[in-house]
């Protein structure tokens, strides 16, 4: 069977990839470095560890990486170059080396049955008990079922060659004679997951001591390598346990655990995996406050490291190009980078004629820009970069006159205009011009990640149209490589594909929809000010207080006004599902920070602003809730 894909840019979760060797081929190592910065730290193991992001962010996939089954692949084809730099990552947190696999890792997801709990008729201390219990016997089953993996026994039919050599000086165990072997654990776990089961279907009032109940996660502090072993032997030196998407727990539940593993603080290593839809609207938008646990918070991690998720995304991209049926190499070597001005010569001719006319008319009032008309009149270049720069100078003349100016004017030199053109500039004077006379704007791989909001999905969601195109090109005969128009229209597609998809995704949607719409609008005319007041353009906003200039982050007034709740509710909403993105600015008085929403990228193309950040306007709370009626 064949183990390549026609577009394997299309597959976006990692558990849609059946194989462990297929989910190895196309797992980017890089993704990693947000867990070698906590083991560096002394954060990622013996500790409580919480993955958080937005969904497609990559956690799935992160964690599957710790599997047995992945990791034994990795062991015996360690010397491979489809897998050598995955195998040095892994290693250099203490996951495996030459030898070995150090780590069993044990992954649980939080899909199966446990919120229904909260549906029967019993007290909520016995739900609470009846979630442990279950918790603790999927544990239990978990562990024993990857620890078969990792040692090449067959599950569950040869776990009595396992001993369980707990002694129960805490009497955890009720009903269990312990140590035991393997296979007497498994069928004490089975019987109590059963009856879980059998209560979860029953129409019939349940007794509190009908069903084993418990009062301790015991199973992350019993289940240790020194407890489970084979032929005498410990199978490993450490065990992780991994609650993946604890999202779908309910609330009582996510508060529960995070009670109870907060106040345990045992040695056991358990990452709990969750979206941020789970966390409080508060906790959401108030990123600020000091977490009361370790927390890895992956967008966040890659706004903070661009060019290592720049690099992550080559990487990932050059992967699965490779694996492609269609012969297509490479995925960046395709995607034209620059403009093709011979295309759109005429246009940028009509353009600046236009605009040095436009600034001549000024002349007729002052001689205080003569030297700078000059400049571009007889500027030297192509056609592109003499409308470039007459767009500049148009910019930097009109802030000028929007100056209060002194009762003495000089003329201005062309040295003070080179020192006035900066790369805020040259960006706003691009952004003016491909919207007045239509040119590409986005295109290039550089484009392709700047869009993708520090979000690995949202690049596979642009990237796949994109490679399709590259294969329908190749089929027909045509260029493989996507030109910088035919990039721009399919990356305004996309978003506006997921505008139109939007409301059936998120809670709050006509809220929501209207909040951003209001956003887009806000942002569009601040930015397309014809003297570029915010270059190179607005795509965010920082809530002040009504009152005076006090920071969201000194008093929480707003936040605890009730007349606010749907702001509140449509904040979260958007900062969850990655549709806004928060990030700490330093401004104003020393020492005073501003938490900045910025539009994701894919809404910023949608409104047709930069990709840029920077540009950001202050904003009340009674100015954004208007927002929400717009």
């Amino acid at each position: 069977m064949s183990n390549k894909l026609r577009n394997p840019f299309k597959i976006r979760a990692s558990e849609k990839i059946d194989s462990d060797a297929g989910f190895l081929r196309l797992f980017s190592p890089l993704v990693l470095e947000s867990m070698t910065e906590n083991h560096e730290s002394g954060k990622l193991w013996d500790n409580v560890l919480y993955i958080h992001s937005s969904p497609g962010a990559g956690k799935s996939s992160l964690i599957r990486a710790f599997e047995p089954s992945s990791l034994k692949i990795l062991l015996n084809s360690k010397s491979a170059p489809n897998y050598k730099e995955l195998f040095t990552s892994l290693k250099k947190i203490d996951v495996i080396d030459e030898e070995k696999i150090s780590v069993l890792g044990v992954s649980m997801p939080c899909t199966r049955n446990y919120e229904i709990l909260e549906e029967l008729n019993i007290s909520d201390a016995m739900k609470t008990r009846l979630f442990f219990s279950l918790l603790n016997s999927r544990i239990i089953l978990a562990t024993l079922r990857n620890a078969c993996i990792l040692i090449n026994k067959k599950f569950p039919e040869e776990l009595d060659q396992l001993k369980y050599n707990y002694n129960n000086y805490n009497n955890y165990f009720k009903s269990l004679e312990v140590p035991c072997d393997g296979k007497t654990l498994y069928n004490w776990a089975s019987k109590i997951e059963k009856n879980i089961y059998r209560a979860i279907d029953s129409f019939l009032p349940l007794e509190d001591n009908e069903i084993e109940g418990h009062d301790e996660l015991f199973a992350l502090e019993t289940l240790t390598p020194q407890n489970i072993t084979f032929k005498g032997s410990k199978i490993c030196s450490r065990i992780l346990f991994v609650l993946d998407d604890a999202h779908k727990l309910s609330s009582s539940q996510r508060k529960n655990l995070k009670k109870y593993l907060s106040e345990k603080r045992g040695s056991f290593s358990i990452w709990i995996s969750e979206r941020l839809e789970a966390l409080d609207s508060i906790e959401n938008i108030g990123s600020f406050l000091e977490r009361d646990y370790n927390e890895i918070n992956l967008e966040s991690f890659w706004r903070k490291n661009p060019k290592k998720f720049d690099k992550i995304l080559r990487n990932i991209s050059e992967k699965r190009a490779s694996i492609s049926t269609e012969d297509i190499p490479s995925f960046e070597n395709y995607l034209l980078d620059n403009l093709n001005e011979e295309q759109y010569k005429e246009t940028l001719k009509t353009y600046f004629n236009k605009k040095i006319n436009s600034l001549q008319n000024i002349s007729q009032y002052t001689n205080k820009f003569d030297e700078w008309i000059e400049f571009a009149i007889n500027y030297s270049g192509s056609e592109y970069q003499k409308s470039l720069k007459a767009s500049e100078i148009d910019i930097l003349i009109k802030r000028n006159l929007g100056k209060q100016q002194l009762s003495f004017e000089f003329p201005l030199t062309k040295e003070e205009l080179n020192d006035k053109i900066t790369s805020d500039i040259t960006s706003a004077a691009l952004l003016f011009l491909s919207k007045e006379i239509k040119l590409p704007f986005y295109y290039g791989f550089s484009s392709l990640v700047k869009s993708s909001s520090s979000n690995i999905e949202q690049f596979l969601s642009f990237s796949s149209v994109f490679f399709e195109e590259m294969i329908s090109n190749k089929i027909s005969g045509e260029n493989i490589v996507l030109s910088d128009s035919d990039q721009d229209k399919l990356i305004k597609d996309v978003a506006s594909q997921k505008w139109k998809e939007l409301k059936r995704i998120v809670p709050f949607p006509e809220l929501v929809i209207n909040f951003l719409n209001s956003l887009g609008e806000f942002s569009r005319k601040e930015t397309f000010k014809p003297n570029a007041p915010y270059s190179p353009g607005v795509n965010g906003f920082a809530i002040k207080e009504n009152k005076g200039i006090k920071l969201i982050n000194d008093e929480n007034i707003w936040t605890e006004n009730s007349i606010y709740d749907q702001l509140i509710n449509v904040l979260s909403t958007c900062v969850a599902y990655n549709l806004l993105e928060i990030q700490i600015t330093n401004q104003g008085k020393k020492g005073q920070s501003w938490h900045v929403y910025y539009l994701n990228r894919w809404l910023c193309i949608m409104f047709n602003l930069p990709l840029s950040y920077g540009g950001w306007r202050h904003k009340s709370p009674d100015e954004l809730t208007k927002w929400l009626k717009k």
